[in-house]
Formats: structure tokens, C-alpha cells, sequence
């Protein structure tokens, strides 16, 4: 019988028993779904002491095994300085991998980014970034990111 250490993990977790839950998910480090799971027990101090600086660690971790949430996370954390050193390349870098899938959080982010003329972009980009968010899914956090950085002259 194979133990799908992730589901069993999850299932603790959803009667919030956190402590329980980290232990299974640390059987498994090779699952890059337990990767994000074990990043979000640190970044909600669910089981362990919180720890943004092993938030961002685990979620970059599963960030490069292509789940989608964790590099929205780690993009956030790199942005924000989350545990970690504020770090605009490396924010975009795993936005980037989210916005390759779609996700309109990394697109808001990342157009963020690139309209203070970060990580190599431009407000060109930006703009191009939250015109696309704007009329697929629309949103009030594309739109204050549209006005406030004046994108509407880009």
C-alpha cells in the first residue's frame, strides 16, 4: 500500500492538528506539494514556531517543482521582504512561473514590480500586464495598481 503523505497530512490539518500535519509533511520531502504545505504551517505558525525566513525557503522549494500557489508565495515573499531580503529579481522570477499558468495575483504583482522599473521591466510592461488582468478577470487591486502608478500614459 502506497501513503499519500500529502493527503494524510491534510487531513490533520483540516481538524487543525497542525503539529501532527508538520510531522507527516516532513516524511516527505520529496513531494512538492508537501514543500507548499510545510511553507504554509511556517508562514501561519500552524505546528511550529512562525517563520517567514522557512516559509519562503519551502516555497521556493515547491516553486520550482511547478506549484502554482507556492510561486505566487515565494514571489510575494521576495517582493515584500518576507523572511527574506527584498529582492525584486528573484520576486519576478517566480511570479513569472505563476503568470506562465495564468494566475492574475502574479500578474498584479509582477506588473507592480516592473511599474517602480524593476527586475527589468518597464511601465510598458506593466501596463500591458494589468490591461490583460483587467479585461480577463477584472479586479480592484488591478485597478488601484493601474491608477496608482498612472499606467493609463503607458
Amino acid at each position: 500500500m502506497i501513503v499519500d503523505f500529502y493527503v494524510t497530512a491534510m487531513k490533520y490539518y483540516e481538524v487543525g492538528r497542525f503539529k501532527d500535519a508538520f510531522d507527516i509533511l516532513n516524511t516527505a520531502p520529496e513531494d512538492p506539494r508537501c514543500l507548499y504545505a510545510l511553507g504554509t504551517l511556517y508562514y501561519n505558525g500552524q505546528g511550529v514556531e512562525r517563520s517567514f525566513t522557512k516559509s519562503t525557503e519551502y516555497y521556493s522549494l515547491a516553486a520550482e517543482a511547478g506549484i502554482l500557489p507556492a510561486q505566487v508565495s515565494a514571489g510575494f515573499a521576495y517582493a515584500n521582504a518576507m523572511g527574506v531580503p527584498e529582492d525584486f529579481d528573484k520576486a519576478a522570477y517566480y511570479l513569472k512561473m505563476a503568470v506562465a499558468q495564468g494566475e492574475p495575483a502574479a500578474k498584479i504583482t509582477l506588473a507592480e514590480i516592473y511599474a517602480k522599473g524593476y527586475a527589468g521591466g518597464s511601465r510598458k510592461e506593466a501596463a500591458q500586464i494589468i490591461r490583460e488582468v483587467l479585461a480577463t478577470t477584472g479586479g480592484e487591486e488591478a485597478y488601484e495598481v493601474y491608477n496608482r502608478y498612472e499606467l493609463n500614459n503607458a
